[in-house]
């Protein structure tokens, strides 16, 4: 008799999305779906775009369009944004922000070294 696996609960957990809470009452889910996931690659591959574009798209598709309205409209620094991101990167990949923010300074002492 050929194995049969049952995978219904595990991809039942997989289908809960990440959050991000931005402040006491706004809480946004990521989305982290494989079509997301395509749309910011290509959205970060684009090479007419400069990288406040860039950062306005991957909230965008991750967040929604409610959540990138309320997002700009506090105004935030250039640190805040590019923590939402790293944040969104993090929740896309299933990795802690820690983990994902100690690769990417890493990788920019790595950099600095080859050049």
């Amino acid at each position: 008799m050929a194995r049969a696996y049952d995978i219904v609960a595990r991809l039942q957990s997989g289908n809960e999305r990440p959050t991000i809470k931005i402040d006491e009452s706004h809480e946004f889910k990521i989305n982290t779906s494989k079509s997301a996931v395509l749309f910011i690659r290509a959205s970060t591959e684009d090479k007419d775009k400069d990288e406040f574009e860039k950062i306005d798209a991957i909230i965008k598709i991750a967040l929604g369009e409610d959540a990138f309205e309320y997002i700009m409209s506090q105004d935030p620094p250039m640190e805040n944004l590019s923590l939402i991101v790293n944040v969104i990167m993090a929740a896309i990949s299933n990795e802690d922000l820690e983990t994902l923010e100690a690769q990417a300074g890493e990788e920019k002492q790595a950099g600095k070294k080859s050049k």
